[in-house]
């Protein structure tokens, strides 16, 4: 085998896992937030042909709704189905790959490129939105496209990446503060001269006018429809919105930090310290392993702002930006000339077996985890099918059924069957009631279903479970 071939075969190797990945859950149904982010919203335009730009407030999650209409517009052209949802996703799945390829050649030895890049890629949260139709995967693949720009003073590309970051959402805006900075930091020269470097300063921001004109468009226009911006009293989120006090954002900052190491990222962390205390006076010698930090510490710093203060702000998925960007900041250390040949691959592996299995964590069911940032919840949907058809088989009505987030929708909302029954919210007197390990209910609500009920049929699978209960008579 030629060294070239060789090359070529290991740079297609992080395609072909997410190809894998893609093609072996393309017939996923909607799940967690996608119900409501994705086919909730696109529904909308497709059924309304785009005759109305602003949902409906049950609808309204308060960001510019791009990501529905492209849903929705995908629909039109190829029709609606999961199938079609799920390509969709794809130009951004492989766009993903391809801007984390380009980013992560920049900081790491190019012999260990490939070896890099999956360290990258095997990130739970990472790997599960890409199972999934998410505007998360969108806003990924803009940031790093937007990275990557700022890397090489491209202008236009800067200024269209964060126009497409405030329109796939509100974090999309937030993170585009973080991307000025880091623009600011490597295309702008400080000087003691003030009127020169305000200059250079106003020039620079001019980038991301359009982006902040989008906005305010949006925003006005949706005030003067709604009378809200952001979030209403009435809205279904309205709980998560809630203000909370010092205790409350000290919990935060608890479930951050949690966040950051869950799901097997503890792996990169231990990695990291290990490099630090074997080489901490070599390290931030390279000028490009101290810009990689300094830009970790801007979005570990700002993108959680927006989070800390409410109540239930703090998911994993929101912090996409600061995993992969330190997972980077790691392996750029880790592939540096100075660590030996067999430190690196200790390190390497035992950092992607730890990632691997945290695809493993799952918590008791009163330790709520988010379901949608890790591959754990992959077989839910086919056991979620046996029980429906459980139900069909024994004639059961869905009207006798209750279920728990995101199983509360109607069917067509997250199958896009075309069936408009649904299950409807647990109450505790329903007939039957259906519960997945995958569902986060509160405490009393799960005392009450096993108080209450008792299940007469159980589907399984890697510890994943759906059950479906019946009332005590």
């Amino acid at each position: 085998m030629t060294k070239n071939l060789k090359q070529q075969i290991l740079a297609a190797l992080p395609y072909l896992l997410v190809s894998v990945l893609f093609i072996s859950t393309s017939g996923n149904s909607f799940f967690w937030d996608t119900v409501q982010l994705a086919s909730k919203h696109a529904t909308f335009y497709y059924t309304n042909n785009f005759s109305e730009l602003l949902l409906p407030n049950h609808l309204d999650s308060g960001h510019i709704t791009t990501f529905g209409m492209y849903i929705a517009l995908v629909w039109k052209v190829f029709g609606r189905s999961l199938l079609v949802s799920h390509l969709a996703m794809l130009p951004f799945v492989i766009g993903i790959v391809f801007q984390l390829r380009v980013l992560c050649k920049r900081f790491i030895d190019p012999n260990y490129l490939t070896f890099g890049l999956f360290l990258v890629l095997l990130d739970p949260t990472l790997l599960s939105q890409m199972t999934l139709v998410s505007p998360d995967v969108v806003l990924v693949f803009f940031f790093l496209l937007c990275v990557n720009a700022i890397f090489v003073n491209n202008r236009w590309l800067i200024c269209l990446s964060v126009c497409f970051l405030f329109l796939t959402s509100m974090r999309g805006m937030m993170v585009s503060s973080c991307l000025l900075l880091l623009d600011l930091s490597q295309n702008t020269s400080l000087t003691k001269n003030i009127r020169s470097t305000s200059s250079q300063l106003l020039k620079r921001s001019i980038l991301y006018v359009p982006a902040l004109l989008i906005f305010i468009v949006f925003s006005t226009a949706h005030y003067l429809e709604k009378g809200w911006i952001g979030y209403h009293a009435d809205s279904p989120w309205m709980n998560s919105f809630e203000a909370i006090d010092m205790k409350g954002v000290i919990r935060n900052f608890g479930i951050l930090g949690w966040r950051l190491l869950d799901f097997g990222r503890i792996g990169a962390w231990l990695v990291g310290l290990l490099l630090v205390l074997m080489y901490r006076k070599r390290i931030f010698q390279n000028k490009s392993t101290r810009v990689l930090f300094y830009f970790f510490l801007v979005l570990l710093i700002l993108l959680p702002l927006n989070m800390l203060w409410a109540n239930n702000l703090v998911g994993h998925r929101y912090l996409l930006p600061i995993y992969l960007t330190f997972s980077i900041f790691v392996a750029s250390i880790l592939f540096s000339p100075y660590v030996h040949r067999r430190i690196k691959n200790t390190l390497g592996i035992a950092w992607a077996v730890i990632l691997l299995t945290g695809n493993l964590w799952i918590y008791p069911d009163t330790i709520s985890q988010g379901w949608d940032s890790t591959l754990a919840h992959l077989p839910y949907y086919d056991l979620r099918q046996k029980t429906i058809a459980y139900l069909d088989k024994n004639e059961i009505n869905t009207s006798d059924v209750t279920s728990f987030f995101p199983n509360v929708a109607a069917f067509d909302e997250i199958d896009l069957n075309g069936n408009i029954q649904g299950f409807k919210n647990f109450d505790g007197q329903s007939t039957y009631a259906m519960y997945s390990t995958v569902f986060n209910i509160s405490d009393s609500e799960y005392q009450t279903l096993i108080t209450l009920y008792h299940p007469i049929y159980t589907a399984q699978a890697n510890n994943i479970k759906v059950i479906l209960y019946m009332k005590n008579l």
